[in-house]
């Protein structure tokens, strides 16, 4: 991966557009979530990231670790991906290829691709919780929608 212009804010917020947009049209959730990675990995540069969800088994962690120091990775960042209400989502792991730490600007868009991941999660939640809701259109009067005036019989 090779950076892009230090300091790319305008890109970072073109993109970040695009991904806001996926997000609300309500597109798979790996697909986001690869697209916020691949933006973050871009903007920083010389980085892999990935999200761990709250709900991936323990031994995927250990894997993913192994895995990152059998190809010379190493860690660059782990950032907890919180809800609105604090709840934990999962955690946006990013590696490098060489031992360095996050400079300012890498910090703002690690930080708003986490947000980002985590509008991203809330609203796949949003839309699984309704799917499981029954619809019901009775209503008050005992009517569906379709039907006419209730009969006076």
């Amino acid at each position: 991966m090779y950076r892009q212009e230090s300091g790319n804010m305008q890109t970072w917020l073109a993109g970040e557009g695009q991904l806001l947009e996926l997000i609300s049209k309500g597109a798979p959730l790996p697909h986001v979530l690869d697209k916020v990675c691949t933006a973050l990995d871009m903007q920083v540069g010389n980085v892999v990231s990935l999200v761990l969800l709250s709900d991936d088994e323990e031994h995927t962690l250990h894997t993913i670790a192994h895995s990152a120091a059998k190809f010379g990775l190493t860690a660059f960042s782990c950032t907890p991906i919180l809800s609105p209400n604090d709840e934990f989502f999962g955690t946006l792991e990013t590696y490098c290829c060489f031992p360095r730490e996050p400079t300012p600007s890498d910090s703002e868009f690690i930080e708003r691709a986490a947000y980002l991941a985590a509008l991203a999660i809330q609203q796949y939640n949003h839309d699984v919780e309704t799917e499981d809701w029954p619809l019901d259109w009775t209503g008050a009067t005992g009517r569906r929608p379709c039907e006419g005036p209730p009969s006076s019989n």
